[in-house]
C-alpha cells in the first residue's frame, strides 16, 4: 500500500511539474510575472536592509525627522506696537481686507499679529506686505489660486508664515505671482499644495532671502517653487521634505542661482531636489544638498529634461556638500544625453557623500562612500560645521 501511495505521489508531483511547465512555456506572460515577483520581493528586501543600515534601525516620521535636524522657524519681532491694528503707510485699519483695498502704488501693508483666513489680492505695483510680529495666513485661496493672489508688479513680503492652502486643481500656493517681480524676506511657507507658483504673462525676477519652505507638493504637479518665466534668485533660504513626488524647486525661466542655502528630501517622498526643465543657467554655491531615502527620481538635479527653450544653458556647482541617500540607484546630475555637447558643465571643489551610479566625477570634487568616512553624525542629521562656516544656521 505505501508503495503504491508512493508511486502516486511521485508521479502525480511529477505530471504536476510537467504542466506547470507546459502553462509557463504556452502563456511565457506568467512567467515574467512569477520572475518579476521574486526580482521585486529581492529588492524589497535589499532596500529594507539599506534603509536600515542608513537609520540606523530608528523609525521616525518625516515631522519627527524635521524637529530632530533643524531649529523651529521663528518670526522677527515686532516692529511697533500697534495695539491689534493693520496700517497702510500711516493710516490704521482695524479690518485687513479694508486695508487691502485701500492699497494705492508704492503703499507698505504692516500687518498686526494674528492668525488670518481671508485671503488677499493684490493689484497694485511696488507694494510691500510685513508681518509685525507672528503672522499667519492659513486655509484660504483667492480665486482658487493662491492666498496671496499679487497681480501687481514688484510685490515684497515680509516675515509671514503661510500653511495648509489647497485647491481643487491641486496648485494651491501660499503666492500665486501672475504679475512681474516678486521679493520674499523671512517668509515660512508648509504643508501647502506649493510655495510658490509663478504665472507671469511677463519674465522678470523671484528673489528668496533668509525663508523657508517645508513640506510642499501634490501629486508630482505642485512644487515648493514654481517659475515659469521668472528668474529665480535663492539665498540663505532652507527647502525641506517635499512631498507628494514634487520638486523642491522647478524653474522654467532662463536663470537659477541659489547660495548658502539648504535643499534637503530627510524620508519624504519627493522627486529632485532642482529641475530646470527647459534648461537655462544653473548655479548653486555653497550650498548643502541631501537627496532622501525615499526620493521617487534617481536624479537630484535636472536640466534640459523637457527640451531646451534657452539660448544660454550650463551648470555651475561649486563648494557644496552633496548627500546621495537615495536607496536604489543614484544619479548626481542628469543631462539628457544629446545635449552633453551643448551644455557647459563646471564643478569646482564638491564633497559628495553616497554610493552608486554618480555621473561626471571630476577631480576637483571629494567624492566619500559614506558619512563615517568624514565623521559626520548618521541620518538625518545635517553638517553642523559646514553649515556654521556658509549659512546662517539652523540645524541642531
Amino acid at each position: 500500500m505505501r508503495g503504491l501511495l508512493g508511486k502516486y505521489l511521485f508521479f502525480s508531483g511529477g505530471m504536476a511539474h510537467v504542466l506547470l511547465i507546459f502553462i509557463l512555456l504556452w502563456q511565457p506572460i506568467l512567467l515574467n510575472k512569477l520572475v518579476d515577483k521574486i526580482r521585486n520581493k529581492y529588492y524589497q528586501y535589499q532596500k529594507n536592509r539599506d534603509y536600515d543600515a542608513l537609520t540606523q534601525g530608528r523609525i521616525m516620521t518625516v515631522t519627527q525627522e524635521i524637529e530632530l535636524t533643524f531649529l523651529p522657524w521663528q518670526p522677527q519681532k515686532k516692529i511697533k506696537d500697534t495695539s491689534g491694528l493693520t496700517f497702510v503707510n500711516q493710516t490704521p485699519f482695524t479690518d485687513l481686507s479694508v486695508a487691502v483695498k485701500s492699497l494705492q502704488h508704492g503703499d507698505t501693508l504692516l500687518i498686526a499679529e494674528g492668525t488670518y483666513q481671508i485671503p488677499i489680492v493684490i493689484k497694485k505695483n511696488n507694494i510691500t506686505i510685513k508681518g509685525n510680529g507672528y503672522v499667519i495666513f492659513e486655509k484660504s485661496a483667492a480665486h482658487s489660486k493662491g492666498y496671496i493672489l499679487s497681480q501687481g508688479d514688484n510685490l515684497t513680503v515680509e516675515n509671514i508664515e503661510c500653511r495648509y492652502i489647497r485647491v481643487r486643481d491641486g496648485n494651491g500656493a501660499c503666492i500665486r505671482q501672475e504679475g512681474k517681480d516678486l521679493t520674499l524676506n523671512h517668509v515660512y511657507f508648509h504643508n501647502s499644495q506649493e510655495g510658490i507658483l509663478e504665472t507671469s504673462k511677463n519674465a522678470g525676477f523671484i528673489k528668496i532671502f533668509n525663508s523657508r519652505f517645508e513640506r510642499l507638493g501634490h501629486n508630482g504637479q505642485a512644487h515648493g517653487v514654481y517659475t515659469n518665466k521668472a528668474e529665480l534668485f535663492i539665498y540663505q533660504s532652507l527647502f525641506i521634505a517635499t512631498k507628494s513626488e514634487g520638486h523642491a524647486i522647478k524653474v522654467r525661466g532662463k536663470k537659477l542661482t541659489i547660495d548658502k542655502s539648504i535643499i534637503v528630501s530627510l524620508s519624504a517622498v519627493d522627486s529632485r531636489l532642482i529641475d530646470m526643465p527647459n534648461g537655462g543657467e544653473m548655479v548653486v554655491r555653497a550650498s548643502i544638498l541631501a537627496q532622501g531615502p525615499n526620493s521617487s527620481n534617481g536624479q537630484v538635479i535636472g536640466l534640459g529634461l523637457e527640451g531646451v527653450t534657452h539660448e544660454k544653458n550650463s551648470i555651475l556647482l561649486s563648494d557644496n556638500l552633496i548627500y546621495l541617500e537615495r536607496i536604489g540607484v543614484n544619479k548626481f546630475l542628469t543631462i539628457a544625453p544629446e545635449l552633453h555637447k551643448s551644455i557647459s558643465v563646471t564643478q569646482n571643489r564638491n564633497i559628495v557623500i553616497g554610493d552608486g551610479g554618480i555621473e561626471n566625477e571630476v577631480e576637483s570634487n571629494s567624492y566619500f562612500q559614506s558619512r563615517k568616512e568624514l565623521g559626520l553624525p548618521n541620518y538625518p542629521k545635517l553638517s553642523k560645521s559646514f553649515c556654521l562656516k556658509n549659512i546662517v544656521c539652523v540645524i541642531r
